[in-house]
């Protein structure tokens, strides 16, 4: 198995893995083995008949799954000892070239994004002083939540982030089933359920695409902050918050986000 890369940009790294006829054959030979073993053919108990009678028993079509998820894996954990690839979400087949003997793999590897985070302190001062001003002077108290919309708004604005797009549509497909559920419970398909509420899905979609842009792209603007700040959160505090919020103990890490991401708001808050 032969690993190439052959682009790196926008926080996506392109691969492409070259597999041998001996390496597809092999693949095939495991896959027939394992398949053959849940195959009943006529006059042998399940598994006990000899191999080459139960291939031809056997669904083409799930050898060959099974061959190319093999392979997939294989490539994926290649490339990985390879390239050592920080990676921000799953690999994604690009393109697969099963014609020859020797068969093409296309994986796109979404890494995690590297960005320059600026002079987050001054930018943020300097921008809520102008918002402040252009207020009038009765409405010129901000409740923390709308500072804190102001805040998100310049950090996103002022730090550019290229979020690999695959990563980004995973995150508006889990959108969209949380929403065909929610449909579901008021027993109507996600078709029906947009047009009550004058909603197309190509609408929604690019909604759900921006918002999860902006979400992910906001998450990793705090955790630099956070570590350029050397904001941590300490095991009493996850303890103390396990507690209150009825979780259980091994929740730790995630725990830790959600008290270290309080800490880095509260701080921005106070600009």
């Amino acid at each position: 198995m032969d690993i190439k890369q052959t682009k790196n940009e926008k926080n996506v790294a392109t691969v492409e893995v070259t597999v041998t006829k001996q390496e597809v054959d092999e693949q095939k030979d495991h896959a027939v083995t394992e398949l053959a073993s849940q195959v009943t053919v006529k006059g042998f108990r399940q598994g006990k008949a000899p191999k080459n009678l139960a291939e031809q028993h056997l669904n083409p079509e799930k050898v060959t799954d099974h061959v190319i998820n093999h392979l997939l894996s294989s490539a994926v954990t290649k490339t990985l000892s390879e390239y050592k690839y920080h990676l921000f979400g799953r690999p994604v087949l690009n393109d697969l070239d099963a014609k020859g003997e020797n068969w093409k793999i296309v994986l796109n590897f979404p890494l995690y994004p590297t960005f320059e985070l600026g002079d987050y302190k001054n930018t943020i001062k300097s921008s809520i002083k102008t918002a402040t001003k252009k207020k009038k002077e009765s409405d010129k108290t901000q409740n923390k939540e709308d500072r804190l919309d102001h805040i998100y708004t310049t950090l996103l604005k002022n730090t550019p982030i290229d979020i690999p797009s695959s990563v980004i549509d995973e995150e508006v497909n889990y959108s969209l089933q949380r929403l065909a559920a929610q449909a579901q419970s008021l027993h109507l398909t996600l078709d029906k359920y947009l047009s009550a509420i004058n909603r197309t899905p190509d609408q929604v979609k690019e909604e759900y695409k921006q918002k999860a842009a902006d979400s992910l792209k906001l998450d990793l603007i705090l955790i630099e902050i956070a570590k350029k700040e050397k904001i941590e959160a300490t095991q009493e505090e996850i303890t103390s918050l396990a507690k209150s919020a009825n979780l259980s103990d091994n929740q730790d890490n995630r725990l830790r986000s959600i008290i270290v991401r309080r800490k880095v708001l509260d701080l921005l808050a106070s600009f």
